[in-house]
């Protein structure tokens, strides 16, 4: 066998190698083969010595040797994924082996980036960089103007080390960093920091101000910011929704939208990164006429395959795995074909680049709780209401346009009460469907019901389409930016409280405010720079100016306030937090309507009355509500009451600002909406902290992700447990064994301030997201976790409750309910055992079609300690 010795502070780490050798006997010579295709003789010596370094780089100190005796053949990447790997798997226990295996990891992505020589004189850094975006440009890879604009900022090479081992892996096998001709890594997080701010910027000044929010953390642009500046193909957007009419293509229907129109656009906009959502309701049900081939029509789960099949062969250009939100509403006569699409048997089989939605209005609903004593509810066939009307079924049956049905365009009735036990029953077994609430969306659209054209096509502007995360609502052909504020860094330094006001008065609101004006300037900038090609997709995102600001870090801001996340103080701060967020980026935008004017469509818009789409959605929702919470339970009734005052005591709050706002937005607003909660899968590991406004999700946990399997702890979880001396022997067992608190010997206060995802009530989870929602004009994206023992009824109140408080959209997911996931909670011994076990293969994203074989192998191990992902297709900005 072959093994190393290293010996860290005269602490000896053994380094077991057994199962990463072939016996080909020892007669022969191993060689380390080289990123280049080239093969050398492996060093025992040359591994010390950059071990040494990596170590000395972060004043570690390092003696003894290595002793390593392979009897096979191995790629430098996996000799020191191996090394590097094996230090995290110490550094529970001396926090300084993390950070010289992130020392490692950095020196090899200097080494690629600038030179093996760089290692030995890191004075030129900045000239190292700008020689290496010189090859870009010369390669075709990086347009001309970048190599000016890269000058506009100092580069901050401290950021490289800012970032945690993670993130660095993120950076250079997620598709953050440039890669040159050569496919080697062509450039550091500094640099590529500063390639997204300059190329969003157009001027030094912005530009700087940019970089040092990025660079600091503060905002963290969405993953297609890293993908694209300054490439050719330069797009910014990580959300778009397209239509799907009920024609084949445009060539036989000139002037529609066609199925193979929306399938070309859709791997056009996968290849940029961006994932796309498409409502299905349009098309005709399975076994209707089709009149021009004398047949019959095969539905739109049928077609939802050919989707499906897309996203598998592109891949997203490399980029990251393909992300897909279905949609049809529930008055399409094949709603239970679509509702049963990816259950039971079908659950880990069928439409896996799918998430899919069931679209409901408030009339479904009232009758579905008994609201309504009717529970009878019309099936209508779109292709029969438009051949009788002219108009699209999707802009008129709802709520908003009570057109009359025609009498044969009604295909059958359905009961509504047992039709959304349906709906609940199969996402209590699978996660599919979710629920989209037409009405709660609409509630905030600023252009509801306006006629809009835009590439010469009209269409009733409503929002009945969603991103795959659903986090952004939209018009058809709509497209939303996304960035996100790390809440983390506005925690005032030395500051502690007990009350509720105490704990307000830790976080610095002025740093707030100014981080969502500059993330809304951004973001704004960002629309005039980024370009599918598509032309009605870039013409609506140049008319409509959607931003999508959101959040990361809030339980761990939570944490460090010591605030537990299933209490009403934290429902409360994050109704104040996302109000704050609101008015500031709302008044930054009527800001830059006076600068460069505001969105197309503004006269028509509710701003130009001096309404704030907010505050409407709110009166929409309370008045609602008053009008259906009889037919909730007491609990329910009771939690409703009082987020309705914590929402009223922060609209008394913001005040002063929104009655000077309601009289500014008059004179314009340069973006439709502001705000948009994201789940941040990857750029919350780019930054080191929590997703979105999503709990802990474990305390230690194995994350398959594109990037590989990432075995985590949750550090401030951690750390707080050392500061309060708990983290003993007992507790670390239980923390490694479950993911969890719950059967550690630490006080009960402590199991509450760190419960994770799954040990939060339902209750609570929905509660956060409606509690954010009164404020964000867009959507969130947030999973409402259960356990594996949760009953059905569970699912069932918190679709009705989610509904009634103004949540936009809702996806519940119970543990153990899909066989393969993308986040494991706890480090079973068996799992710990098979990870030291499993050979890790580094290959470029491009090249994979899926995670490796062990790492499979591991996900399989796994399944008694499985754990949903926040979002299902696991990437989603």
């Amino acid at each position: 066998m072959g093994w190393a010795k290293v010996s860290f502070n005269s602490t000896p780490i053994i380094l077991n190698i057994r199962d990463y050798i072939w016996k080909l006997g020892d007669d022969m010579a191993v060689k380390v083969i080289k990123a280049s295709g080239a093969k050398e003789d492996f060093s025992e010596e040359k591994l010390r010595i950059s071990l040494v370094r990596a170590a000395a780089d972060v004043g570690v100190s390092v003696d003894g040797e290595v002793k390593i005796r392979p009897t096979s053949d191995i790629t430098s990447a996996e000799l020191s994924d191996l090394v590097e790997l094996e230090l995290l798997r110490k550094a529970i226990d001396k926090p300084e082996l993390a950070e010289a295996a992130k020392s490692h990891l950095l020196g090899r992505i200097y080494k690629e980036a600038l030179g093996k020589d760089f290692l030995r004189d890191k004075s030129k850094y900045g000239e190292r960089v700008f020689a290496s975006v010189e090859r870009l440009v010369s390669a075709g890879l990086l347009k001309q103007e970048a190599l000016s604009a890269l000058r506009w900022v100092e580069l901050k090479p401290e950021f490289d080390r800012s970032l945690s081992y993670n993130a660095l892996r993120l950076f250079t096998n997620g598709n953050y960093a440039l890669r040159g001709p050569d496919f080697k890594i062509a450039e550091t997080p500094a640099a590529a920091a500063a390639r997204v701010a300059t190329a969003v910027a157009g001027s030094p000044e912005a530009a700087r101000l940019y970089y040092d929010a990025i660079t600091s953390l503060r905002i963290v642009p969405a993953s297609p910011f890293w993908f694209n500046a300054w490439t050719k193909k330069e797009m910014f957007a990580s959300c778009f929704t397209l239509e799907v009419e009920d024609c084949l293509s445009s060539l036989t229907h000139p002037g529609r939208y066609c199925i193979y129109d929306a399938l070309a656009y859709s791997g056009i906009i996968q290849q940029l990164g961006g994932g796309v959502g498409y409502d299905f309701s349009l098309l005709r049900p399975e076994g209707d006429v089709v009149r021009g081939s004398v047949g019959v029509a095969s539905g739109p789960i049928s077609f939802m395959k050919l989707f499906d099949a897309n996203v598998d062969v592109i891949k997203q250009g490399g980029k990251r795995r393909g992300a897909q939100m279905g949609t049809l509403h529930v008055w399409h006569p094949d709603i239970r074909k679509f509702i049963k699409a990816k259950t039971g048997e079908l659950k880990d089989a069928h439409l896996q680049n799918f998430n899919i939605s069931v679209f409901v209005d408030d009339t479904f609903m009232e009758k579905a709780l008994g609201v309504d004593q009717n529970p009878k509810y019309p099936l209508i066939n779109p292709r029969v209401f438009y051949d009788k009307t002219g108009q699209k079924a999707v802009e008129h049956v709802d709520v908003y346009k009570e057109a009359e049905v025609p009498r044969d365009a009604i295909w059958g009735e359905v009961d509504a009460s047992q039709l959304f036990r349906e709906i609940s029953n199969s996402a209590w077994d699978s996660g599919d469907p979710g629920l989209i609430f037409k009405a709660n969306l609409n509630a905030s659209n600023p252009l509801l019901g306006e006629e809009i054209e835009v590439a010469g096509y009209r269409f009733t502007y409503i929002w009945r389409s969603v991103n795959p995360c659903a986090e952004t609502v939209q018009n058809p052909f709509e497209v939303c930016n996304l960035t996100h504020i790390n809440l983390v860094k506005f925690i005032k330094d030395n500051c502690a409280g007990s009350s509720f006001e105490e704990k307000l008065a830790c976080i610095d609101w002025e740093g707030l405010a100014q981080a969502a004006r500059l993330g809304t300037r951004f973001l704004d900038s960002a629309i005039d720079r980024s370009r599918t090609g598509i032309e009605i997709v870039d013409e609506m995102n140049s008319a409509t100016r959607k931003n999508g600001l959101g959040i990361m870090g809030f339980a761990e801001l939570l944490i460090k306030l010591g605030i537990p996340y299933a209490s009403w103080e934290a429902v409360e701060l994050i109704n104040r937090i996302m109000g704050w967020i609101y008015v500031n980026a709302l008044d930054a935008s009527a800001d830059l309507a006076r600068e460069k004017g505001p969105f197309k469509y503004f006269e028509k818009s509710i701003y130009a009355r001096g309404e704030l789409p907010a505050l409407k959605f709110q009166d929409f929702v309370w008045s609602r509500w008053e009008r259906v919470k009889h037919v909730y339970p007491p609990e329910l009734r009771d939690a409703g009451d009082r987020l309705r005052e914590i929402t009223e005591r922060t609209r008394q709050w913001l005040l002063p600002y929104i009655e000077k706002l309601k009289e500014k937005v008059k004179g314009g607003v340069r973006n439709s909406v502001v705000l948009s909660i994201a789940p941040t899968g990857r750029t919350s590991i780019l930054a080191g902290t929590t997703s979105g406004i999503e709990p802990v999700f474990a305390l230690a946990f194995l994350r398959n992700v594109t990037v590989g399997t990432l075995v985590e702890y949750y550090e401030p979880g951690i750390e707080y447990l050392k500061a309060r001396g708990l983290w003993t022997p007992a507790v670390r067992k239980a923390v490694e064994e479950t993911g969890m608190l719950r059967d550690a010997p630490v006080p009960e206060d402590v199991k509450h301030l760190l419960a994770t995802a799954m040990e939060i009530g339902w209750l609570w989870h929905v509660l956060m997201q409606a509690s954010a929602q009164q404020w964000v004009d867009q959507g969130i994206s947030k999973t409402i976790n259960m356990p594996a023992n949760a009953p059905s009824d569970d699912v069932y109140w918190a679709f009705a409750l989610a509904w009634a408080l103004g949540v936009k959209g809702i996806t519940v997911y119970r543990d153990k309910s899909k066989s393969v996931q993308v986040i494991y909670t706890g480090l079973k011994q068996e799992i710990k055992k098979k990870l030291a076990e499993t050979k890790i293969t580094v290959r470029p994203i491009s090249l994979e079609t899926s995670i490796d074989e062990a790492a499979n192998e591991v996900k399989l191990k796994a399944l008694e300690e499985g754990k949903d992902p926040y979002c299902k297709t696991g990437e989603c900005s």
